[in-house]
């Protein structure tokens, strides 16, 4: 579904009616039936006696769900309006065709697995194809240290695969919030999900995290890493998940070949009940990874500044091919919009495109590459009227067809190996003779939202000095951040829209 499928207001509101029957507990099936190649087995926390794991006399315990090895096609099912404590680690696996389903039965809220202080409250270690769903998971403890919300694994040095994560809640998880030393990898495996791969060639595939509710858990949202440097794993999909005030990365995609990243909403990254408290941090960002793209994202009120970071959206080290930034909507961040930190670990040299975003009151874009890698940012709005822009980009950038709007103390870079073409400046000094100065003549500026549908103030009125004289670009994704078609012959306009003047 493109952004243009349907208007903004629609899929907002389409968004949120699914989202609330499914998170508030109250879209529960009254039961759960059991697949016709496998069984259902029933936990209800809140009985007095142990049960069989029928609906008629449920397990009592997970102590007793852990007990049990699931198969083909079988349902893990807990009553919903209960809580069950402890660490649940169900055994066994699914196939393609029939994965394990582990999810609530009957009606109320979502059950709630408490981990009570736990390193997971939910966890699946060198297992297949469980499809995870209708929950509430905690794991709050008075001291920080390694923890989650829900951890996958893959240890034994071959592939695992099939895991479809989504409709979870996951708040208040006591993970490590200190990125430094000693602490530096319990920050790293702390978050509301996190999986992994460790040992040589394990690997993990067909991943998707989609439509979670991700709150106050220390280290951060999704930490999706599933392979090596050396070997990656594939099919990464992350998409429509709300993160708010996690205590830091709000989601990273790591040592994936062609992940996906979208339509996620992440706010207060870095806050929460378990604030980030030292290091780095970034909103959205892809390590180790090749080809990944991060699209139709938005990411705002990031108010805790980091030793460096606090982008929204970040290229780091070790991306090979493309990293691809597009259709994002950012704003007010601390640390700023996009950080390129391909010299900051091993060097992948991924070429960077940054295209169609609108970046408001964010102000800041970082390089750490020296060098070692090429950016191409096109069509791109850049608003900044509060404070000065600090930008600094690669030693290999074109910047062409952007809209920048800034303050007249700013500057921007012209170093020999940066490009300036056919862009518009408003307030801020033209870096080269080439560009127009002169208002952009958007509709509103600055009235961005909380989603990527609420920026029409950054389309162009008809009186714009930006249409229809940009610069023709090969490969240029056929779109603009409204989804309207982008020629590949016919100049576009500057900026991220190239609809008809309004």
């Amino acid at each position: 579904m493109t952004i243009g499928a349907i208007t903004g207001r629609q899929a907002v509101g389409r968004w949120l009616l699914v989202a609330g029957l499914v998170l508030s507990g109250t879209g529960a099936l009254a039961t759960v039936p059991a697949s016709a190649a496998g069984s259902t087995t029933y936990v209800d926390c809140s009985r007095p006696a142990a049960g069989d794991g029928s609906q008629a006399s449920p397990f009592n315990s997970i102590g007793q769900a852990n007990a049990r090895t699931y198969g083909p096609g079988d349902t893990l099912a807990f009553a919903s309006g209960t809580t069950c404590t402890g660490s649940l680690a169900p055994r066994g696996s699914g196939t393609a065709t029939a994965p394990v389903t582990l999810t609530a039965y009957g009606t109320g809220a979502l059950p709630v697995i408490d981990g009570g202080g736990a390193a997971d409250a939910l966890s699946f270690t060198d297992q297949d194809h469980w499809r995870v769903s209708g929950l509430k998971l905690t794991n709050p403890a008075a001291t920080l240290a390694r923890r989650t919300g829900l951890r996958i694994s893959a240890t034994d040095g071959t592939a695992h695969r099939g895991f479809d994560i989504g409709h979870l809640v996951v708040d208040r998880v006591a993970g490590q919030t200190n990125k430094n030393s000693p602490t530096t990898e319990d920050f790293v495996q702390s978050a509301g999900v996190v999986t992994g791969a460790s040992g040589t060639n394990s690997t993990l595939h067909d991943i998707r995290v989609h439509h979670n509710q991700i709150s106050n858990t220390g280290g951060g949202g999704l930490k999706i890493r599933v392979g090596a440097m050396a070997v990656k794993g594939s099919g990464v999909l992350i998409e429509h998940n709300v993160i708010k005030d996690v205590g830091g990365d709000g989601i990273i995609a790591s040592y994936a070949d062609t992940p996906l990243i979208q339509y996620n909403n992440a706010s207060g990254v870095g806050n929460g009940v378990y604030p980030f408290s030292g290091g780095n941090f970034a909103g959205i960002w892809v390590l180790g990874d090749h080809n990944p793209t991060i699209q139709k994202n938005a990411v705002y009120g990031i108010t805790r500044m980091s030793v460096a970071d606090s982008q929204a959206f970040d290229c780091d080290w070790g991306n090979t091919g493309t990293c691809t930034i597009q259709y994002n909507f950012s704003r007010d961040n601390i640390g700023g919009f996009f950080l390129d930190c391909d010299g900051c670990g091993t060097i992948g040299g991924a070429k960077q495109i940054i295209r169609y975003n609108i970046s408001e009151n964010d102000c800041r874009m970082s390089s750490v590459s020296a060098g070692r890698s090429a950016l191409h940012m096109y069509n791109n709005v850049f608003y900044c009227t509060d404070r000065k822009f600090s930008i600094t980009l690669p030693d290999e950038s074109v910047v062409e067809n952007n809209i920048w709007v800034g303050t007249t103390d700013s500057r921007l870079p012209t170093a020999p190996g940066v490009q300036w073409l056919w862009n518009v400046f408003q307030g801020v000094p033209r870096p080269t003779a080439n560009g127009i100065v002169g208002d952009p003549h958007f509709l509103n500026p600055g009235t961005g939202g909380d989603t990527i549908h609420s920026v029409d103030g950054y389309k162009l009125r008809a009186t714009s000095p930006a249409l229809g004289n940009g610069s023709v670009i090969s490969g240029n994704g056929g779109r603009d951040y409204w989804a309207n078609p982008v020629s590949a012959t016919v100049k576009p306009h500057r900026g991220a829209y190239n609809g008809p003047g309004l």
